[in-house]
């Protein structure tokens, strides 16, 4: 177990607490995010001299109570977070200082970006004709664990989907999640759980939802994705691991991808309102 483990919301809070009596730090924005990928990417979108990123190390619930801990000493923090399924259910951000992302989460904005996707695709796409369809695809075959979910969000069932592997119940050669065997794997995950699920209850949540991009988890969707490409190799090949996925996604996203998104407009929006500067506009 390393060090960072160990840590959560409050030695966060006392760290960017400690900084802030710093002259220099004291300039500085804090940007607050759910996580390590979260911060790779963003770091790579915001201007280092004037913004300072940390993870809140416990999620959702610590980067919310981080920010409101601090906005009491400083004006100069933020948080950025998932927007999960706030989008379909049709609510705003649920806290001052919190940003939300256009999609489901930060990955899904990635793969949402044409740009992007098409440079994934050229690495790990390439002997395929309509690399695009393939995209679609797999989100459409994610919509079923998604509505599991979102029923789970909404419900507050507190099931567990850590350790849920795809590989025993996704068939990537047609697309296909075997819907049954994946919802009791999840439900004999969960013995803890607040209540009961059955699959009728999620095929009519996800009935009718046709957008993808804010119904599906982006952290799925690279997993799957990897399978897919895994398929394709020939045989005595290396499978491609999810996290190379993602890193791929990050590396082909450039800042000008970011300004076409709700979230950048709405940071600078803030930044401009506050005085303070969060981006290079050259990067």
């Amino acid at each position: 177990m390393s060090v960072q483990d160990c840590l959560n919301e409050d030695d966060v809070i006392t760290s960017i607490r400690l900084q802030l009596s710093h002259p220099l730090k004291r300039q500085k924005v804090w940007v607050v995010v759910e996580g390590e990928t979260d911060q790779k990417l963003y770091s790579k979108l915001f201007n280092k001299k004037h913004v300072e990123i940390e993870i809140s190390y416990s999620g959702l619930t610590g980067l919310l109570k981080i920010v409101s801990e601090l906005l009491k000493e400083t004006r100069r923090i933020i948080g950025i977070r998932d927007a999960d399924f706030l989008h379909l259910d049709g609510q705003e951000k649920d806290a001052e200082h919190i940003f939300l992302t256009d999609f489901h989460d930060a990955e899904m904005m990635l793969v949402s970006c044409e740009n992007a996707y098409k440079q994934v695709a050229a690495e790990f796409l390439t002997g395929e004709k309509e690399p695009v369809a393939v995209r679609e695809k797999l989100l459409l075959s994610l919509k079923f664990i998604s509505g599991i979910r979102w029923l789970n969000d909404s419900c507050k069932l507190e099931l567990n989907f850590k350790g849920f592997s795809f590989g025993n119940f996704y068939d990537e050669k047609i697309f296909k999640l075997n819907d049954s065997a994946c919802l009791a794997e999840i439900i004999n995950s969960s013995p803890n759980r607040k209540g009961e699920i059955i699959q009728e209850q999620v095929c009519l949540k996800i009935e009718g939802v046709l957008d993808v991009l804010n119904l599906c988890n982006g952290h799925d969707f690279q997993k799957i994705f990897a399978l897919y490409v895994t398929s394709k190799l020939k045989k005595g090949k290396k499978t491609i691991a999810d996290n190379r996925i993602g890193e791929a996604f990050r590396v082909a996203y450039r800042f000008d991808d970011f300004k076409g998104t709700n979230l950048y407009n709405e940071l600078k929006n803030w930044a401009d309102s506050q005085s303070v500067s969060l981006f290079s506009e050259i990067n």
